[in-house]
């Protein structure tokens, strides 16, 4: 919340926290100055669980609403919630602690950096778990 409020993300977009954002559970609003999103408000919700774990990451975008899964939409996974969307390196199935040291040096700020440049660049989605394997050709791109 802190790197939203001192303007970390204003090169990628302009950024801010929704008023119903809490500690466990993050929402963050952005209006990206290029990319796929670019001028296209959406709202990237961190949900955040024990310390030193991934935190489910989702995605509130008209752009992507076609190419959700039923599963994602109605927050629904094998067992419990939905655990969101999974970006390579970042998800559940990765070695979180290992890639979070090396890709974001251990800060926060800088993975959401890195997930805004993903979301704003559709790039490094792992298919399933939320987002359709076909989502390219879905989106026509």
């Amino acid at each position: 919340m802190k790197a939203v409020y001192n303007n970390y993300y204003n090169d990628l977009g302009k950024t801010n926290i929704e008023d119903d954002s809490t500690l466990d559970i993050i929402k963050i609003n952005i209006i990206p100055h290029e990319g796929f999103h670019k001028n296209i408000p959406y709202i990237i919700t961190l949900k955040f669980q024990e310390y030193n774990k991934f935190p489910f990451i989702y995605i509130d975008s008209i752009l992507y609403d076609k190419i959700k899964t039923t599963q994602y939409l109605q927050n629904k996974g094998k067992i419990g919630d939905h655990k969101g969307i999974c970006i390579r390196k970042l998800y559940y199935y990765a070695n979180f602690i290992k890639n979070f040291k090396d890709l974001c040096d251990n800060k926060w700020e800088n993975y959401v950096y890195y997930l805004i440049t993903i979301f704003n660049n559709l790039q490094d989605f792992k298919s399933g778990n939320g987002i359709k394997s076909s989502h390219m050709e879905i989106l026509e791109l």
